[in-house]
């Protein structure tokens, strides 16, 4: 090794002149300025979110069509752009408008429930009424429910029986009906108020629905160029990778997609499914809102059992709908949406899942379980959503990189047993 010479200006050999660095050539000070740029960048993203967004759902939804793009285009000799158009069409026409129809039919059966159980709740006030007696209060009993069963019957002979005034049903209807006299003149002005904020609310609503059609439009739009140069988005990902551990984080990505893209696809697909089965089910067992509940029961069903809520929902709707026959007796209203969530669960369990999505993750029921649950605890229902591929990422990841170092350092080969460790 040569000496350095007296009269060479450089900092001599494995010193450092820090009087001649820049603040960014410090390795601290460039960790915490990297840091503060990436919250930076997230920062920007957020308050340009109409664009940002459109473009990372772009992005996912890209991933996750590219192998029907690659089926389609082996299967029916067509080029890229033609089959990323062909796509964007046929979800138009078969998830999008069937959405939007399926909604507007929800929202109108919603609508047509609440006025129901608003004129029972009348009828059950009339009932109450001291003024009513002999035929009239038979008339007013039989108009709330003509075939004399039913959980709005329950309610009316309870308030009907409550004749004394110690009854607290009695007293508590009396006090309703005194408050609502004493106050009408109010309660008018209140009124106008909530038509005048009805006016705005449907002028937001309009304004919104142009915002959801444009972010739809920006979506697509990404979407259609992001899916015809897909393969340049790879290679421009895979070149950014450092070429020192470049085929470890290739190999240990190709298994993360195999996961990742396996459990979401597998879900998304079932949980379509799930929708028209939930929405034909709930519409023949007779549930109110059949066309909201069912598509909003099998989104939950991408979280292993959350589907359940849905169940006493259902028995409720179902019981306030006040049906005659079969669908007002009580063991209907218990047992048969109780008895469609098992079957539909059951088909998820032992039809869908395995024919769709398979052990994408490799993990056991208990797993599975631990991992939803601790997802929702720390991040709530996005939590729940995310929780079992990261898991499944984690499990790869101690698999592959850190319980063989373990094994190493616990067998003398290695001198610690983390992955980071200097080589």
């Amino acid at each position: 090794m040569t000496e350095q010479p007296k009269n060479d200006p450089r900092p001599p050999a494995g010193k450092a002149d820090w009087l001649g660095l820049h603040l960014w050539q410090i390795q601290g000070v460039r960790d915490v300025l990297v840091v503060f740029a990436v919250l930076g960048l997230l920062w920007l993203g957020q308050k340009i979110s109409i664009v940002t967004v459109p473009l990372l759902l772009a992005i996912l939804l890209a991933y996750l069509f590219e192998p029907v793009i690659v089926w389609s285009m082996r299967r029916f000799k067509v080029t890229r752009q033609t089959s990323v158009g062909l796509i964007i069409v046929l979800v138009i026409a078969l998830v999008v408008l069937p959405v939007a129809l399926g909604l507007s039919v929800g929202v109108i059966q919603a609508v047509d429930l609440v006025g129901t159980v608003q004129t029972k709740i009348m009828l059950v006030d009339t009932n109450s009424t001291p003024g009513l007696e002999g035929s009239e209060l038979e008339a007013a009993r039989a108009a709330v429910d003509p075939d004399g069963k039913g959980f709005w019957v329950w309610v009316r002979d309870q308030v009907a029986d409550a004749r004394d005034e110690q009854s607290a049903l009695n007293t508590g209807f009396v006090a309703v009906r005194d408050w609502l006299s004493a106050n009408a003149e109010a309660l008018a002005v209140k009124a106008a108020g909530v038509g005048f904020g009805a006016i705005q609310s449907i002028g937001r609503l309009v304004t919104q629905s142009f915002g959801v059609l444009f972010m739809a439009f920006i979506t697509a739009f990404f979407f259609f160029f992001i899916s015809t140069g897909w393969v340049q988005v790879k290679g421009f990902g895979r070149s950014l990778l450092p070429s020192k551990h470049r085929d470890l984080v290739l190999d240990l990505s190709g298994k993360f997609d195999r996961v990742i893209s396996a459990f979401i696809r597998g879900r998304l697909t079932i949980a379509f499914i799930q929708s028209i089965v939930f929405t034909v089910g709930y519409l023949v067992i007779g549930v109110p809102a059949a066309f909201i509940l069912g598509p909003v029961v099998a989104l939950l069903s991408i979280v292993p059992y959350l589907a359940l809520v849905g169940v006493p929902i259902s028995i409720t709707l179902l019981a306030l709908q006040g049906y005659e026959g079969l669908r007002g007796e009580w063991y209907w209203i218990l047992l048969a949406p109780t008895l469609f969530y098992f079957l539909g669960q059951a088909l998820d369990d032992y039809v869908w899942t395995p024919r769709i999505q398979g052990k994408s993750t490799d993990m056991s029921t208990p797993m599975i379980l631990f991992a939803s649950l601790a997802g929702g605890v720390l991040f709530g229902v996005f939590g729940l959503l995310i929780a079992i591929p990261i898991a499944a990422c984690l499990k790869i990841l101690i698999q592959e990189v850190f319980w063989p170092k373990f094994k190493a350092w616990a067998e003398g080969r290695e001198k610690d047993f983390l992955p980071i460790s200097r080589e």
